[in-house]
């Protein structure tokens, strides 16, 4: 049995006005963390931070990370960073549906890494693999249209795209709904419930916030970081005994609303995965 991970964080981007803060820390403390109570090496530890966050690095890690897996392993896929969405660009969507996107720190707008790509990825998953995505970013960035100042106590992780740009300066609104694939659940599921029973995904996804939601990259315990991260990080290390994934997104939940972050974590599996403990092999 191998324990491997893939950490990416990106605070600083080659688009004028759109670094963060707290995303080098959010893979620092998630390195520290499996390192510590999971029993992952840190030779198996790949980390992604910054200017080397590339989408050739980003793409290439993930698939080597998925491809890599044989049963019995435990992987996991740590992403904070700007989310963000395009409009579809291959014919499976109309009305100018947008698909969700990652954005690495040599964002290209014409050449996005999307969600499609990302769950083509994570379909060839071998049976007998547990694989944990955790994404601390937004992508439908309903709630934000412009750059926050470096020193606003949250930014959110949300890049607007140049049709929302666009949009913006001419007074329309984008047509249609933004889409994601990442996610296997309906949208209808998502907006009803915060964890969503798949029971044909082969991974278990934990992002940052509802699609309505933006996700925070803020000033905590005097320094900054990922509101999702530093949350969940403290629900782990807090509790005495293994938490399963509904459980620690429980609690993660719970810490975050005493914080008064408006995000809610969403939770996605199947049934059987969601009931075991975070980061432990399959049975």
């Amino acid at each position: 049995m191998a324990k491997k991970a893939v950490l990416i964080g990106i605070n600083r981007y080659r688009i004028p006005g759109a670094d963060l803060r707290g995303c080098v820390p959010d893979v620092n403390n998630m390195s520290s963390l499996i390192q510590k109570l999971y029993g992952f090496d840190a030779a198996d530890i790949t980390m992604l931070t910054d200017l080397a966050a590339t989408k050739k690095a980003m793409q290439d890690a993930i698939s080597g990370l998925v491809a890599g897996g044989k049963r019995g392993d435990v992987l996991l896929l740590h992403y904070s960073g700007h989310g963000s969405n395009v409009p579809d660009d291959n014919g499976d969507e109309t009305d100018d549906h947008r698909d969700e996107i990652l954005c690495p720190t040599d964002l290209d707008w014409n050449d996005t890494l999307r969600d499609d790509w990302l769950r083509s990825v994570f379909d060839g998953l071998r049976d007998g693999v547990n694989l944990t995505v955790i994404t601390d970013s937004c992508h439908s960035g309903t709630a934000t249209r412009e750059i926050a100042p470096p020193d606003a106590p949250i930014i959110e992780r949300y890049l607007p795209s140049p049709w929302d740009l666009l949009d913006a300066e001419s007074g329309r609104v984008l047509r249609g709904t933004t889409r994601g694939t990442l996610h296997r659940s309906s949208a209808a599921d998502r907006d009803a419930h915060d964890v969503v029973v798949v029971d044909d995904m082969p991974e278990v996804l934990v992002s940052g916030c509802r699609a309505d939601q933006t996700s925070a990259d803020a000033a905590i315990a005097g320094g900054f970081a990922g509101a999702l991260t530093y949350n969940l990080v403290e629900s782990i290390t807090d509790s005495t005994a293994p938490l399963s994934y509904r459980e620690l997104h429980e609690a993660t939940c719970k810490k975050l609303k005493r914080g008064r972050y408006e995000q809610v974590p969403q939770l996605e599996g199947s049934k059987a995965r969601l009931d075991q403990p975070f980061l432990s092999p399959l049975d």
